[in-house]
């Protein structure tokens, strides 16, 4: 019996990471929760009758998030639209000392919603993780020039958080508070 399920599409495993901290985060605030992967046999059977709010979160690649997790927010968005619900949205680009860069990536994350006919509660965008592990030889070539240009760190012999864990912390909180408001109401 999930009350805050997390669903999730990732590339490189930081956007499982950001989901699976925050369903701690919700069991630590009282709530019963589990990050899914939309990919997995469980999100296609998930019973959505004990559900309290509900979170998506996808990737940013090359100005697209993950087309499975469109599939899915199209195919539940009455689902989502029925609870207090948010969808956070990991980008490299949110960490960009570009300020150009950064309302890219939170104008893509908007999009996504949009275009399903999603309106979650919150829109969320958060700095991914440089993962020159994960990465082949010319993704890796190509993201350490990036991150030159942007002052990152180019190390490529390690992957670099640059994820902002107060961010993902503030989500929760969010949620709760619309949540019991809900039921209080």
């Amino acid at each position: 019996m999930i009350q805050v399920p997390i669903f999730y599409a990732t590339s490189e495993g930081q956007t499982a990471r950001i989901a699976q901290r925050l369903a701690v985060l919700f069991r630590e605030s009282g709530f019963s929760s589990a990050a899914i992967d939309v990919t997995s046999p469980r999100a296609a059977v998930f019973d959505w009758t004990p559900v309290k709010a509900v979170i998506v979160g996808a990737s940013l690649h090359i100005g697209r998030h993950q087309e499975p997790a469109a599939r899915f927010v199209r195919s539940h968005v009455q689902r989502l639209n029925a609870h207090p619900s948010a969808f956070f949205s990991v980008s490299l680009s949110v960490a960009s000392k570009n300020p150009a860069e950064a309302e890219t990536a939170r104008r893509l994350a908007r999009d996504f919603c949009v275009a399903a006919g999603w309106t979650p509660d919150r829109i969320v965008p958060i700095a991914g993780r440089l993962a020159y592990s994960k990465y082949g030889w010319l993704t890796r070539w190509m993201m350490r020039r990036i991150a030159r240009k942007e002052g990152g760190p180019t190390d490529t012999s390690r992957d670099h958080e640059l994820t902002d864990w107060t961010v993902v912390s503030s989500l929760v909180d969010d949620i709760v508070r619309q949540t019991e408001a809900r039921v209080a109401s």
